[in-house]
């Protein structure tokens, strides 16, 4: 076993005079910590209740997690495996001990009020660990409030923390992972890179990205050490930090290949990240602009650094502190999780795999108050005092002024998608100046009312229907055993098969992701009543155009 833990008298010489006032201002009551997640978790979820019920603006993404924890308690065939396999499990997970309450509070399904619960606990969760790695920087108490204040109210991180998506999820996961890596390489205790290790496991349970996020604390941890300590203590360190993840990816791995029959179902699956994208419905032309292209993609990340735009100041002045002659430990450190956290979405965007969402640039905001507040502990230091409280006066300037960069960035054409849209909405809303119904795209359930009330007025219709495109259906339906879905272990072999097994087969219209549906896939002229054996029984304008088929006697 590789000794890792150091003692503090061997370490200390060789840290700054600041970052030894880092660890000395770290002292926090757990009563403050409380009433700081009390109040995140309020904040939160009091803008996810708003969002829900006056104006109905519900995270698509999120709900579909939260109908997966739906269909793993209450589909016709329960089993764990109903949670799926394309996206990381962890959310759905933690959303079923309030989808047991279904039967008598159906909104914690239809409205996702579950995995709203799930994230405004993760914004919460966020909040207190920007506040202690802000302390590992050495910021005040009263200035770590400011900053922890900034980000907490940010429009982005208020919407992510609200809507139930796994975006702030990830944010707080790197915030996590970064603090503790930067307590460990400030005195090198076992504890906080323990805990570092913990986040970045969460992290994968919530996204992928936790994957390079690790890598790039790993190469941080490892500059900040090198020279400090031995090169066994180094090793030994990277290896705590990266042994979980790899171990919990090698699971995810395992249960996709002896579920799925494809250990990476997750990757290339029909209705994968890569697949949805290669439909071309989430074309934008700056994404063409960058497609294997460098310079594209360095200027689609630089754009979308205006999210915070004080990232930029934070990452010249790490810089200076990673390779001038005043090296300093953090440094590497936050350049490490800045890079990690991005670099998926890099890959991805100039690989042409990425979609034209604002969200995938989320972590942007943490690692800039970060990032920011480092520049300012190191500006602060100067020798003549007007330069001080020059500083000083402009830092709480300057983190304000990202805010407002998040505002603009969102609403700029042709960049993002429907963020801005919804912030928007939101806040004309809260002047009474919003119509009755959301704008277009924006409702989940636009357009499906006529299609659920029919397949509820005909209760013992036995209807096939595919859940990834299918679940705003299911879960507004009276009662899912009416329907085989994907994750029922003969649906595909009955969608192959139909006859005197289901019968109908609900299908929507073959047009951007709705073409990756299993029923257009298998019978690809459905939909177009060019199947034989199929029978129109109705249309239902509106939404995806379903349209609902019986299976006839001469049907496979």
């Amino acid at each position: 076993m590789l000794s890792l833990q150091t003692r503090h008298a061997t370490t200390s010489s060789s840290l700054q005079p600041d970052t030894l006032a880092a660890v000395q201002n770290l002292s926090d009551g757990s009563t403050a910590r409380r009433l700081r997640w009390w109040m995140a978790f309020t904040l939160y979820l009091a803008a996810g209740m708003y969002l829900m019920y006056p104006l109905n603006l519900l995270a698509g993404d999120a709900v579909s997690r939260v109908a997966n924890a739906y269909y793993v308690l209450f589909s016709s065939q329960p089993h764990l495996g109903a949670i799926g396999f394309i996206w990381n499990p962890l959310p759905s997970l933690l959303a079923l001990p309030l989808v047991v309450l279904h039967p008598w509070l159906p909104d914690v399904v239809s409205k996702g009020l579950a995995g709203t619960v799930v994230s405004a606990a993760f914004g919460a969760f966020g909040v207190n660990g920007l506040y202690d790695a802000l302390g590992q920087l050495g910021l005040g108490s009263r200035w770590r409030w400011l900053a922890v204040g900034v980000y907490a109210f940010n429009p982005l991180v208020v919407l992510y923390g609200a809507n139930g998506m796994t975006d702030l999820m990830l944010a707080t996961c790197v915030i996590g992972a970064t603090s503790g890596v930067l307590s460990y390489t400030s005195h090198l205790k076992l504890k906080p890179l323990v805990g570092a290790a913990i986040w970045l496991v969460i992290g994968f349970g919530v996204r992928y990205e936790a994957i390079p996020l690790g890598f790039g604390l790993a190469a941080g941890l490892a500059a900040s050490l090198w020279g400090r300590v031995s090169l066994r203590q180094i090793e030994g360190a990277v290896v705590l930090l990266l042994a979980p993840l790899a171990w919990s990816a090698g699971i995810w791995i395992y249960f996709n290949a002896i579920i799925m029959k494809n250990p990476l179902y997750f990757l290339n699956s029909d209705y994968g990240n890569l697949a949805q994208i290669a439909t071309g419905a989430y074309f934008s032309h700056p994404l063409a602009a960058a497609r294997h292209s460098l310079v594209g993609t360095l200027s689609y990340l630089g754009h979308f650094t205006l999210l915070f735009w004080p990232l930029d100041l934070g990452v010249a002045v790490a810089a200076y502190y990673l390779f001038g002659r005043r090296r300093d430990p953090r440094a590497p450190v936050l350049l490490g999780a800045l890079v990690g956290s991005e670099a998926l979405e890099a890959a991805f965007l100039y690989l042409g795999h990425l979609g034209q969402w604002d969200r995938y640039f989320i972590n942007y905001l943490p690692m800039g108050v970060l990032l920011a507040s480092f520049a300012w502990v190191k500006l602060s230091s100067a020798k003549r005092q007007w330069a001080r409280w020059g500083i000083g006066i402009l830092f709480p300037l300057i983190l304000l002024s990202g805010d407002v960069g998040t505002v603009i960035t969102l609403n700029s054409r042709g960049w993002g998608y429907d963020d801005g849209l919804r912030l928007s909405y939101a806040f004309s809303a809260l002047r009474g100046q919003h119509p009755p119904t959301p704008p277009a795209g924006l409702d989940l359930y636009e357009g499906l009312q006529p299609l659920v009330s029919y397949l509820d007025a005909h209760p013992h219709l036995h209807v096939l229907a595919d859940s990834f495109i299918d679940f705003p259906v299911l879960i507004l339906a009276h009662n899912l055993n009416q329907f085989v879905i994907t994750s029922d272990y003969d649906f595909h072999s009955i969608l192959d098969n139909p006859r005197g097994r289901v019968d109908a087969i609900l299908v929507p219209r073959p047009a951007g992701v709705a073409t990756l549906d299993a029923v257009n896939r298998t019978w690809p002229g459905l939909w177009a009543g060019k199947v034989p054996w199929a029978t129109l029984i109705r249309s239902f304008p509106g939404g995806n155009e379903y349209r609902l088929y019986r299976v006839g006697p001469n049907a496979p």
